[in-house]
């Protein structure tokens, strides 16, 4: 949330990393990564950036558990380009409202976004089914 705020109006964008256990997903590593889109309705990532993330949390022995990016201007719900831009099946997409000031998380089916319940945990967010 702290990164959406900083760099509002422009959607923030980040990767989470951490570990699966059962049906939650723990996060122990958030990345905030910069939006290249430079937009207020849309977020783009570096693959170079996401790469380096990715090969650097394995290398950690964590996994890729979920994004998190931000609405400037509407809800924590998501959008039509949010469905159209999520590719990776079974993780957590978090979504901050910064106008509302509200968390919410999804999780992406590969076909649809199903609403998960979150719970955050001194600095620690985890998310379940």
């Amino acid at each position: 949330m702290k990164h959406s705020n900083s760099v509002f109006p422009i959607e923030a964008f980040g990767v989470l990393m951490g570990a699966v256990k059962t049906r939650m997903r723990i996060v122990k590593r958030v990345e905030a990564t910069e939006n290249l889109a430079r937009s207020s309705c849309s977020y783009e990532i570096a693959p170079e950036e996401l790469y380096r993330i990715l090969t650097d949390g394995e290398e950690r022995g964590e996994s890729l558990v979920g994004f998190y990016h931000s609405h400037t201007s509407w809800g924590a719900e998501p959008s039509k380009l949010d469905l159209e831009l999520a590719s990776f099946p079974e993780i957590s997409y978090l979504i901050y409202s910064v106008r509302d000031g509200i968390l919410e998380s999804y999780n992406w089916t590969g076909r649809r976004f199903k609403k998960e319940r979150i719970k955050v945990c001194k600095r620690r967010v985890t998310a379940s089914d």
